[in-house]
């Protein structure tokens, strides 16, 4: 009888186990590429909707809508992760300050398809934070057009109900305030943040409108307050009057000037800004358009004489005494010499006066070259800009608050508050 021995070193059962472990190694790595990958795919996705979600709760507090602000911040979550789930809320001051800072987390269930295989978890939680400051803007990109604050620093356009209209007024006049006589209220974007003692060039003539127009857009900021800003002199206004009228209907960026630090030294004017505040342009009107500049005023002593004949009424207007219609007569007096003497006629008796029409009506006999005297007034009708001269090179800026705007750069609580605030991711 023949007996079968088996090799003393049989492999097989070795093999098995090696191929085994080799699977578990392989479903390892297959669940560290696809489930490790996807937690870190969902966790960028996630830090990116956190970020979102910061900075629309800060532009609503930046608007003090408090209510608002986390649910504009869920929006914008979800719009990144539609499963995003917000664990944390931290709204700091919103709502109650034009500063501050706000912080939200959320989270995400990720499923994992290999690592039960494994022996682990069938889904990982994966979450992000991410918080952001609001603040009166440092720096914006405004047009070259100043306003400039009260000796109290306030602007009195900013922070009233919205669609509160203000009106500005830009000449060349001698009387605008400037020890040069020829500035609008302009500056010129390119020598922005100068040395104080520095001497100011003029920006080219097309330069402006392309600033007004925000093409190419100016970057500037307030690295120290007041940043200063060269005044640039009147252009022909055909270089910007229309391109600022096609802002009509924008809200537009404007730097604020504190008159009490600018710099009035010959050929180096500069305008001393210390904020940016957001109005939005409502008209323009030329210096001379009545509706900018209204209708002047007057007084004076008007005398004339006139024939009457029973039962006439007399307009006073007739007589050519003023060219702006008064809105007073005082002192009327009707007359006539008679040898040596003057005869004054009785009001009530002789004739009645019609002080809104200015009509006087005869009652006694007919009578001629009677002295008519009389004083007269007129205050005379704002326009936009009040009652002015009419210049056809000035212009009349009238823009409205429409409440806290958000733009610009730089948020910090220490800037003055003109109703511009900027947001920014905190570190």
């Amino acid at each position: 009888m023949r007996v079968t021995r088996s090799p003393l070193h049989d492999e097989r059962g070795a093999t098995v186990a090696l191929v085994v472990i080799c699977m578990f190694a392989f479903m390892g790595m297959v669940a560290l590429v696809v489930d490790v990958g996807g937690m870190l795919t969902l966790r960028r996705r996630l830090v990116t909707a956190a970020d979102s979600a910061a900075l629309a709760a800060a532009q609503s507090c930046a608007k003090l809508d408090a209510v608002e602000a986390p649910i504009k911040a869920d929006e914008l979550a979800t719009s990144n992760v539609d499963n995003a789930v917000r664990d944390l809320y931290e709204p700091g001051t919103c709502g109650s300050n034009n500063s501050g800072e706000v912080s939200v987390k959320y989270h995400s269930m990720r499923n994992l398809s290999f690592a039960p295989v494994i022996g682990g978890p069938a889904e990982r939680q994966i979450g992000a934070k991410a918080s952001a400051i609001w603040g009166p803007a440092g720096g914006a990109s405004p047009v070259p057009i100043e306003f400039s604050v009260t000796p109290l620093g306030e602007l009195p356009c900013a922070h009233q109900e919205p669609g509160t209209e203000c009106a500005y007024w830009h000449d060349n006049s001698s009387d605008f305030g400037l020890n040069d006589s020829s500035s609008w209220g302009f500056m010129n974007l390119a020598a922005w943040g100068v040395d104080p003692d520095a001497s100011c060039p003029n920006s080219g003539a097309s330069d402006r409108a392309k600033w007004i127009e925000g093409s190419p857009k100016i970057q500037t900021r307030i690295e120290s307050s007041p940043a200063y800003v060269c005044i640039d002199s009147g252009h022909s206004s055909s270089s910007w009057y229309e391109a600022l009228r096609n802002q009509i209907g924008k809200i537009k960026f404007f730097p604020i000037n504190d008159p009490d630090q600018m710099i009035l030294a010959s050929g180096k004017e500069k305008y001393a800004v210390v904020g940016f505040t957001a109005l939005r342009v409502d008209q323009v009107l030329k210096g001379d358009d009545s509706a900018a500049v209204g209708t002047a005023g007057g007084s004076g002593r008007c005398t004339g004489t006139h024939s009457f004949i029973p039962n006439e009424e007399f307009d006073l207007d007739l007589l050519g005494c003023y060219t702006t219609e008064p809105d007073l007569i005082t002192d009327l007096k009707l007359s006539k010499k008679s040898g040596n003497s003057t005869i004054v006629f009785q009001p009530g008796l002789d004739y009645t006066f019609d002080a809104e029409m200015r009509v006087v009506t005869w009652n006694a006999n007919a009578i001629q070259d009677v002295a008519v005297a009389f004083d007269w007034s007129a205050t005379g009708t704002p326009g936009k800009c009040g009652i002015r001269k009419p210049d056809p090179n000035a212009v009349c800026l009238v823009v409205s608050w429409q409440g806290i705007q958000v733009g610009g750069s730089l948020p910090d609580a220490g800037n003055p508050d003109f109703g511009l605030r900027a947001v920014r991711l905190s570190d």
